[in-house]
């Protein structure tokens, strides 16, 4: 015999996925707004390495490193949604003195950033259409605000591409390195430290002046 459907069950599910993928920033302006969640569930974090396949793979092919790869799984993966449309996301992973991804990367890191808890900011991306909207803007600034409540520390390392430096210093970055090459393509990326305080003032401080609202 068929029967119908419960839709109810959908609409709990739902729910049970916002649950576990807390809103950390809300974002609006007219005719746009951005949730930005920390992405625990698998579907979410499916809709991160479905954005990273299609916008970031030939990047991350020059980096030498996956789509996914063995840090992802212990960071903190954040995704950015405009009417649960996915359009952008980021990771946090955690750096401390037994080591991690900045390691693995740089040699003799250590030499030039400082010891103690920070936090590496990594795997930014938006979709190409909504390039230079403020959505990464949104996106860093709830990354920064999450990292000051739970993070322990103020301190954020972000591996920029050189055309993005300028960026990272606008938020309060500081250039610790000359452009490095990394990666099988010898890609030249600049290592940036910036205080999350200080990203935050910032970044609220641009959104507000673009017209975009902060919640």
């Amino acid at each position: 015999m068929i029967t119908p459907r419960d839709h109810d069950l959908f609409a709990a599910a739902t729910r049970a996925f916002d649950r576990l993928d807390p809103v950390i920033g809300r974002y609006g302006r007219p005719g746009r707004a951005l949730d930005v969640r920390i992405a625990n569930s698998l579907p979410r974090r499916l809709q991160v390495i479905r954005m990273r396949d299609q916008h970031y793979r030939d990047a991350l092919a020059g980096l030498g490193v996956p789509v996914w790869d063995s840090y992802d799984e212990d960071a903190v993966q954040l995704v950015c949604t405009e009417d649960d449309r996915p359009v952008g996301s980021l990771r946090l992973t955690a750096n401390t003195e037994h080591g991690g991804d900045l390691h693995d990367d740089f040699d003799g890191v250590e030499s030039i950033v400082e010891p103690g808890r920070f936090a590496v900011v990594g795997r930014a991306l938006v979709v190409p259409e909504l390039r230079s909207c403020g959505v990464l803007t949104a996106v860093v600034h709830a990354a920064c605000r999450w990292w000051l409540r739970h993070g322990g520390s103020t301190r954020l390392v972000v591996t920029c591409l050189s055309a993005t430096v300028p960026t990272a210093v606008a938020f309060g970055g500081r250039v610790l390195t000359e452009p490095l090459p990394l990666g099988p393509r010898k890609v030249p990326v600049v290592l940036v430290e910036v205080d999350a305080r200080r990203a935050v003032d910032n970044g609220c401080r641009w959104l507000g002046q673009h017209g975009w609202s902060v919640a």
